[in-house]
């Protein structure tokens, strides 16, 4: 069998079994085998090659950092910290249209600061900001969008577990993405507060005029919603305030936010005996789902590297080295429509094996890239066919994802273009930072 054919049949061997809907790590697993066995022409070089990339990729230090940050946003998610802070910038902006969008904005900002997921912030915001922003004139469809566009901004806010995978396949310091990525996510938040007043004038379907408001809701602040609030301020500072300061490295601001998670919760009651076992074992079971996924990623980069698709890739790319722009642009484009049909994680693991070559001989900044990367997958949260955001928002109020996903999509859409210029002729907005820590 050729080498052009067993790179073919590699591909439709990984595309098919993932419409067939498979698990992307066992897809990429599968592949990496099947492609390493038919390019040696045998089962020999398995036993020297799967044995070592697996222990190499388990045993790597950075990836252990993962079930840290899980722990921490898996506690403070059962202590319920999330209907505090909505509470409270619930309470502080009143019964007003604007304002409360732009809280449940902020919510969603400062829930990405303690959870990491997504899909779980995008349902929980649904659940506890649609039927208040309907109450003040939206309509339900833009309110369970808005939620699904709040909730999307937790892969672009650190501690993003994407930023840890990819810092640990790259060896970019994961600091320095956490700190890096602050200033995008602030100009991102931006950019949706924006689009918020702009599409509730003109897009269709988005206010319904015949609703009043009305303070229905029970939105009391007490001191326990106050010291929740605080604790998750707090918290924050601790974390991101260490790794800045050079206080901590990511690891033991991890291990930092972890302690004080399950110290705060268990001193505060609001979790149990049983809710601190629960916690654990969800943070095992996605610490072991993402394992397994850089596990499956890293055979099939052995697979690329024996057939030198990155070179042939990067020959391609050649004629576009001395347009950078040009390159990026399309290296960003290749990024966005993956986040479009496959979850955050699995996209990082599969696009840096065969971006990285290219993006090396370009001379561009890999931090600089990697920041980038993650607000395009962020975007892609929000647009169809897989947006997983979208998804979480429409399925946690059972409502149709359609709609929804088309008064997302514009949000999607001026993110992608704004910020993205932004960084493109600003790149101090994510080097500078960094450069000081």
């Amino acid at each position: 069998m050729s080498h052009v054919v067993i790179i073919w049949f590699v591909l439709g061997w990984f595309l098919s079994f993932l419409v067939l809907g498979q698990a992307v790590a066992s897809c990429l697993l599968g592949a990496g085998i099947v492609g390493i066995v038919l390019w040696t022409e045998g089962f020999r070089a398995l036993s020297g090659i799967v044995g070592q990339d697996v222990f190499y990729t388990a045993s790597t230090y950075s990836l252990s950092i993962i079930p840290l940050y899980l722990l921490m946003a898996q506690m403070l998610v059962r202590g319920g910290v999330i209907l505090d802070l909505f509470r409270v910038g619930h309470r502080l902006v009143g019964y007003r249209r604007y304002p409360l969008g732009v809280a449940t904005l902020i919510t969603g900002g400062m829930l990405g600061a303690v959870s990491g997921s997504a899909s779980a912030s995008s349902a929980a915001l649904s659940s506890l900001a649609g039927p208040e922003l309907e109450r003040v004139g939206y309509t339900r469809t833009f309110s369970i969008s808005l939620a699904a566009v709040s909730g999307s901004l937790s892969a672009i806010i650190p501690p993003s577990i994407v930023f840890i995978i990819y810092g640990s396949l790259t060896l970019v310091p994961i600091g320095h993405m956490f700190i890096g990525a602050l200033g995008p996510a602030l100009v991102c938040i931006l950019v949706y507060m924006l689009c918020l007043r702009l599409f509730a004038k003109v897009q269709p379907g988005a206010v319904d005029g015949a609703k009043a408001a009305g303070d229905t809701t029970d939105d009391r602040i007490t001191l326990r919603t106050l010291t929740a609030v605080g604790f998750v301020v707090f918290l924050m500072v601790m974390v991101f305030g260490t790794i800045y300061g050079g206080v901590d490295t990511v690891g033991e601001a991890g291990a930092l936010g972890a302690f004080l998670s399950v110290v705060g919760m268990f001193a505060m009651r609001r979790v149990t005996v049983k809710d601190f076992g629960q916690a654990l074992a969800e943070s095992v079971k996605v610490t072991a789902m993402l394992m397994m996924l850089v596990i499956g990623a890293q055979i099939f980069a052995r697979f690329l590297s024996f057939s030198r698709v990155p070179r042939m890739l990067l020959e391609i790319a050649e004629p576009l080295m001395d347009q950078p722009s040009v390159l990026i642009a399309l290296l960003l484009l290749v990024v966005f429509v993956a986040g479009m049909f496959l979850e955050s994680a699995a996209v990082i693991v599969l696009m840096v094996p065969i971006l990285m070559p290219i993006i090396d001989a370009a001379q561009i900044d890999t931090l600089w890239f990697g920041v980038m990367a993650m607000l395009m997958i962020s975007v892609g949260l929000l647009t169809p066919p897989v947006g997983l955001a979208v998804y979480a928002a429409a399925a946690a109020e059972k409502v149709s994802v359609g709609p929804v996903f088309r008064s997302a999509f514009p949000f999607a859409l001026f993110a992608a273009v704004i910020c993205g210029l932004v960084m493109i002729f600003v790149p101090g907005i994510v080097t500078w930072l960094p450069s000081l820590m």
